[in-house]
C-alpha cells in the first residue's frame, strides 16, 4: 500500500496514489466510525505520503454523516498547498480543502469502541453453587 520512495516533485503522483487508495481510506474510516476498527494507520500513511511532496504539509481526514469525505490539508508555504490542490482529481465522494472553517460538514461523532462483555471481566466460577446462582 505504502512504498519506500523518499521524495516525490511531482503533485500527480502524489494523486495518482492517492487515487488508488482513496477507497481504502474511505473504508477505514467506516470501520471507525462503528467502532470495528481504528483508521489510524490510514491516516499515519497519508501523512507520511503528502510528506515526500512537502514536508511541512499534514493532512486530516473528515468524513460526514452522509458517507462524503473531506481531506483538509494544511501546514507548509501557500504555494505548495495550492499546487497540490490545484492538480487533485475530481474523486466521487471527496472533497479537498485548506482549512477546516471551509469544510462545511457535519462530523460523524468518533464512538468508543465497544466495552467488553462482562463474562470477559468476571472471575472463573470457583465452587459449585455459584455456577446455579440466580
Amino acid at each position: 500500500m505504502f512504498g519506500k520512495r523518499d521524495v516525490e516533485v511531482s503533485p500527480r503522483r502524489f494523486w495518482s496514489w492517492f487515487a488508488s487508495e482513496a477507497a481504502g481510506i474511505r473504508n477505514a474510516l467506516e470501520a471507525l466510525q462503528r467502532g470495528e476498527a481504528d483508521a489510524e494507520w490510514a491516516i499515519i500513511g497519508l501523512n507520511e505520503r503528502i510528506r515526500r511532496y512537502d514536508a511541512s504539509l499534514e493532512a486530516d481526514i473528515v468524513r460526514g454523516l452522509d458517507g462524503s469525505c473531506q481531506m483538509i490539508v494544511s501546514g507548509g508555504a501557500a504555494d505548495s498547498v495550492s499546487r497540490l490542490l490545484d492538480a487533485a482529481p475530481a474523486l466521487y465522494g471527496w472533497k479537498f480543502v485548506t482549512r477546516f472553517d471551509q469544510a462545511e460538514i457535519r462530523r460523524v461523532p468518533f464512538r468508543v469502541a465497544p466495552r467488553p462483555s462482562m463474562d470477559a471481566l468476571a472471575a472463573p466460577i470457583s465452587a459449585r453453587h455459584e455456577a446455579y446462582a440466580v
